[in-house]
């Protein structure tokens, strides 16, 4: 075999060019024995004539790492002009070509070490331009698509950690194709707007809005305006706003807000006011509604153990879905379910979701309520006003709400900021500019900015009135004025209320008058028992040895006639007690009604309300019983209807004494000035006065 070997490759020799087929075969053999510098020369000096083994040679020396010559963008080279040229050779060169190993197969096979080689070279420099270099030079190098991959991640870690609009519309644009472009697209996107708005300015965000209008921050832009236009919250602001970007995606939103502040008490005046002063409002079927639902009664009613409304004819207006619900106030009404508390309006939708724990009635447009166990501030389109930070909100008074933090309180604005610091131990309500609060266990008053106006240095105060606080210091009461200057000194036991201009004060258990002024009109020497007086029309009661007789403001005593008790008149009778027995004397001090009753209450529509053998009836101004001793207990008359009870229930009589509902209820009540709401044996009506009818039942009622 060997014998016929030598003889094919010295015949093949014959058939090639004999001096390069020496050389190449010199070559090859200088190869094998490692002699890479010979095998080197005599490749390169054959290249030209026998280009495609030579160039194989040339690419194994420059791919094998044990010579000098290693290098494998070389040996990349030289193997791509092998693979070139091989194609062109004829069959006989082929076959020479075979003695030496050099063969189609071979030259894939070197190509593909090449190719791996090279990418591990080029990928261990860590870096994009060498990558680059990888790939521009290897372009048919399988590697390529792994090596762009990488690439494009190497270059989007780059733009990441600049993380500015720059850089990422840099990658976007040099590498359009890579699989971070959609995440870049929006990391462009998100920084563009962050570095366009960064000072948080309607300047700003127009601009953006007009330079980006195709941007995904659109919205968040436009949002914005909306809420640095109308930071303050008010009529005007939205107003503004609704005119000067009528595009804007809060139109809407600010239209429903500035309807919901200006009709906040949902009366039909208020309503109709609204619509002469915004006639260009979008949404006249607001309007419409509210306009026929705000006088419209409707009252709480259970079904199947849930709750909705009926209205004043006993159809079911809001369906009894809700685990509870409260009365409307201001046209919506606390409901609850599933645990939640939220709002609904009178045609039953729900305009606050069920997110609360705790709500509060609406009251002036705005509503206390309770998230994770602390307090904050909506209005009435659900906006959070305050944070949900405080352990008590109070309501507002006059534009400002205590708020305690902690075992402190201070105000906030109807905005939820906080107008006053939460640095006090006590905070009242705002009356007449200013609030009580208490620092240091001593009490004053602050004003709406904040600013101590009297030192807190009182024992207790109570709010203004007229002009006018009551105070307390080292047990004594006195009044002071808003100035803080003493109008009666804290020398008095006690003080009583302003009534006609007059206040009882109390000292060592006498009793006097003062005026607004603090001057003693009446002085203090009738006998204190305890009960504190007021002055009405025009007298006031006074006592000395058990013995009580009228007075009026300048001191002169009613009658000659001593009295054990007596009440100020009213229509022109006054109630009088003698040896335990009460009746009514007239202004000539003539006893128009005898000393017949155990007590009597004071004439009101000329009916009275008086007791006899344990027993409440009425009477009228000539003494006639209008209403017999029927009953254990009796409120007076409100809107010609009495509320009474007998052995612990209650009923209903009108002023003649005719029974309406028997006294068979459990809970009688007035619901508003036509409907009483009756609870009998845990069950629910409502019965209307005015047609003498009950207009719903729940079953079993």
């Amino acid at each position: 075999m060997c014998k016929l070997k030598s003889v094919l490759f010295f015949i093949l020799i014959f058939l090639v060019s004999t001096s390069e087929a020496k050389r190449i075969s010199k070559g090859f053999e200088a190869l094998n024995e490692y002699n890479y510098f010979e095998a080197k020369h005599l490749f390169e000096k054959s290249l030209k004539s026998e280009t495609s083994a030579s160039a194989y040679g040339l690419s194994v020396i420059y791919y094998r790492s044990d010579n000098p010559f290693s290098n494998i963008d070389s040996a990349y080279k030289y193997c791509t002009i092998s693979a070139s040229t091989f194609q062109l050779i004829d069959a006989k060169k082929r076959l020479f070509y075979l003695l030496f190993n050099v063969s189609q197969n071979k030259i894939d096979s070197l190509q593909r070490l090449i190719n791996a080689k090279a990418f591990e070279v080029y990928k261990n420099k860590n870096s994009i331009v060498e990558l680059n270099k990888f790939i521009d030079y290897y372009i048919s190098a399988p590697q390529c698509f792994e090596a762009i991959e990488l690439r494009n991640a190497m270059a989007f870690s780059e733009a990441r950690k600049e993380d500015t609009h720059f850089a990422y519309n840099k990658f976007i644009e040099t590498y359009p194709f890579a699989k971070e472009i959609s995440e870049a697209q929006v990391r462009y996107s998100t920084t563009l707007f962050q570095y366009s708005t960064k000072n948080n300015t309607i300047e700003e965000f127009e601009k953006f809005l007009s330079n980006e209008p195709g941007s995904p921050f659109v919205n968040k832009a436009q949002n914005a305006i909306y809420e640095l236009s109308t930071v303050h919250g008010t009529i005007n602001e939205y107003h503004n706003f609704i005119k000067k970007y009528p595009s804007n995606r809060n139109v809407e939103t600010a239209w429903n807000t500035l309807y919901a502040i200006y009709t906040a008490d949902y009366k039909v005046e208020t309503i109709n006011k609204f619509k002469a002063e915004f006639p260009d409002f979008p949404f006249p079927e607001t309007i419409s509604q509210d306009m026929e639902l705000s006088p419209k009664l409707l009252f709480p009613v259970r079904e199947s153990g849930k709750w909705g409304f009926a209205d004043t004819l006993g159809r079911i207006f809001i369906p009894c879905i809700y685990d509870w619900v409260g009365d409307f106030s201001e046209g919506l009404s606390e409901c609850g379910l599933n645990g939640k508390s939220g709002f609904i309006n009178k045609s039953g939708k729900l305009v606050i979701p069920f997110v609360y724990e705790q709500v509060e009635a609406f009251k002036n447009g705005y509503s206390v309520v309770q998230q994770n166990g602390k307090y904050g501030v909506i209005n009435k389109i659900g906006k959070v006003l305050t944070p949900f930070e405080y352990n008590e909100i109070t309501e507002y008074s006059e534009g400002l709400a205590a708020v305690g933090l902690g075992d402190k309180f201070g105000y906030i604005d109807e905005l939820g900021n906080v107008a006053i610091p939460v640095i006090y131990s006590k905070a009242g309500d705002f009356s007449e500019g200013v609030a009580s609060v208490e620092f240091g266990g001593q009490n004053g008053f602050v004003n709406k900015s904040g600013s101590i106006v009297i030192p807190c240095k009182y024992d207790w105060v109570d709010k203004f009135t007229n002009g006018l606080a009551k105070v307390k210091s080292l047990k004594k009461f006195g009044i002071i004025n808003k100035s803080g200057f003493n109008v009666l000194p804290c020398e008095f036991d006690l003080i009583g209320e302003f009534s006609e201009g007059l206040i009882m004060v109390v000292k060592e258990h006498k009793y006097g008058f003062a005026d607004t002024s603090g001057i003693l009109i009446l002085p203090l020497e009738y006998d204190y028992n305890g009960t504190p007086l007021i002055f009405k029309n025009g007298y006031a009661v006074v006592e000395k040895n058990k013995k009580q007789n009228l007075i009026d403001r300048s001191g002169k005593l009613f009658s000659t006639k001593d009295f054990d008790r007596i009440e100020p008149f009213c229509e022109d009778l006054a109630a009088v007690l003698k040896k335990d027995k009460w009746g009514f004397v007239d202004k000539k001090m003539k006893l128009e009604i005898p000393y017949s009753y155990q007590a009597v209450s004071s004439f009101s529509g000329s009916v009275a309300k008086a007791k006899k053998s344990d027993r409440f009836g009425f009477i009228n101004s000539d003494g006639k019983i209008i209403v017999e001793f029927l009953y254990d207990e009796a409120e007076d008359f409100d809107r010609g209807v009495c509320i009474v009870s007998q052995n612990e229930k209650s009923g209903l009589i009108d002023s003649s004494g005719n029974v309406l509902i028997p006294c068979e209820n459990d809970v009688i009540k007035m619901f508003n000035q036509f409907i009483v709401k009756v609870e009998k044996n845990s069950k629910l009506a409502y019965y209307n006065i005015s047609t003498l009818k009950y207009i719903w039942k729940e079953e079993g009622f």
